[in-house]
């Protein structure tokens, strides 16, 4: 349950608590210590009753015998005669909240009389009763209680933990990688989040170490070239012929070594920007673009190309310098994989629910299924003898998900491959 939820519960359950035990003092303690007051109350009057009836028995005149006892007492008093009328009545009400009663029986001139004493009882002798005082601090140790009570709930439900994830945070700095835990509030989401958050950055280690390790040895390779050919140029024991042969060599490999450097910062670029530069573009138009890039280039070099557009009014929201890059990729690595003599790359365009979906196929020779789940990874070659390759189809992946599309391969009907790319028309953006 969310914290926000718990909070509220918590309020409530200590406020239900705290009328519950000062109900359970009252009923079960206080009542009992009033009530052990009042009849000692109602003792000692009954005792003064007594004592009055004495007097007014042996005395003439009661009537000025009680108006004397009420008015030296405080006591309220009422006679009432056989009959039930009142024959006496004196005392001072006024002020008056309660009252203890007690009464008696006496006789005077044959005559039989019920007389009631009432001792009144003002707010100030209440509160000699502990009631008002003894509730109050009931409450306040109530409240103690209860405020330890929740300090403790709060201290071992969310400030042990939240001290725990800090714990682990440090700990993380020793190597030390955190647990998910199993409670599902903000404090449980947080700790779940930041354990995630340490995987991603731990794969985001070895992809750095993958990429370190590929472009070291990349660049190692044709370096290691281009050192030896250099050192055979210093001789000045060869041919012109086997000398501008080196040079060609030296060139070559210079150019293979800038291209891999330009691809990894164009790697970084992607990784560090904060957003791709969008614009609308329809459909028809997008792949004009690309027939106008690579037609002729690939007719040239007796590849067959073709684009069809089964949607051109459908926009797309693309960056698309950098898309015109993804297909240059997707079609470089196309070449690299023929093996007919009449090689072909086409192009289709279409549109599947909300998305637009492009496929690049060529006649290729295709690749493993293996192959196939690794091919858009950093470095990744199918060539057992390296380790490492180029990061063009990992550029294209970037792209294409910086767009919020997906990419994927698959081998196609006549062996050859099939890469996909689905991008949302701009209409279902949200």
């Amino acid at each position: 349950m969310s914290i926000r939820f718990k909070l509220p519960l918590l309020v409530l359950a200590a406020f239900i608590i705290n009328i519950l035990l000062l109900y359970g003092y009252y009923n079960f303690y206080l009542s009992g210590e009033i009530a052990g007051y009042n009849s000692s109350m109602r003792e000692q009057l009954q005792t003064e009753t007594d004592r009055i009836i004495k007097e007014i028995e042996s005395s003439q005149d009661f009537p000025q015998v009680l108006q004397i006892i009420s008015q030296t007492e405080n006591l309220n008093m009422q006679v009432v005669d056989e009959s039930g009328l009142t024959v006496f009545n004196a005392g001072n009400n006024g002020g008056v909240s309660i009252e203890i009663n007690s009464f008696g029986m006496f006789h005077h001139n044959n005559k039989v009389y019920l007389l009631k004493v009432a001792q009144p009882l003002s707010l100030k002798k209440i509160s000699s009763y502990y009631v008002v005082w003894n509730l109050f601090v009931a409450e306040i140790f109530i409240i103690c209680f209860i405020l330890l009570f929740i300090a403790a709930i709060f201290y071992f439900n969310y400030v042990k933990p939240i001290i725990a994830l800090q714990k682990s945070m440090e700990r993380y700095k020793e190597g030390i990688h955190p647990q998910n835990v199993a409670r599902k509030d903000e404090i449980g989401l947080l700790q779940n989040r930041f354990v995630r958050l340490t995987e991603a950055i731990e794969k985001e280690k070895q992809k750095q170490n993958l990429i370190i390790a590929s472009i070291s040895h990349d660049i190692k390779t044709p370096l290691t070239s281009v050192m030896g050919y250099a050192e055979r140029l210093k001789k000045n024991n060869l041919t012109a012929e086997r000398y501008g042969k080196y040079i060609d060599i030296i060139y070559k490999k210079s150019v293979s070594i800038r291209d891999l450097i330009e691809e990894f910062d164009e790697y970084l670029n992607l990784k560090m920007q904060s957003g791709l530069k969008q614009q609308r573009i329809s459909a028809e138009k997008f792949c004009a673009i690309l027939k106008s890039d690579y037609e002729e280039e690939l007719a040239e070099r007796g590849v067959a190309f073709s684009i069809s557009v089964d949607c051109p009014d459908e926009i797309l929201f693309i960056d698309i310098p950098k898309m015109r890059r993804v297909f240059g990729n997707i079609i470089s690595n196309s070449l690299k994989h023929f093996s007919m003599r009449e090689p072909s790359i086409a192009v289709f365009c279409s549109k599947q629910k909300n998305s637009i979906i492009f496929s690049i196929e060529d006649n290729g020779t295709g690749v493993s299924e293996e192959e196939l789940q690794k091919m858009f990874d950093p470095f990744y070659t199918s060539d057992k003898s390296r380790s490492v390759a180029g990061l063009g189809l990992s550029i294209s992946k970037e792209i294409v998900e910086g767009c919020n599309g997906s990419i994927w391969a698959e081998n196609n009907e006549t062996g050859g491959l099939s890469v996909k790319i689905s991008l949302y028309g701009a209409r279902y953006r949200t």
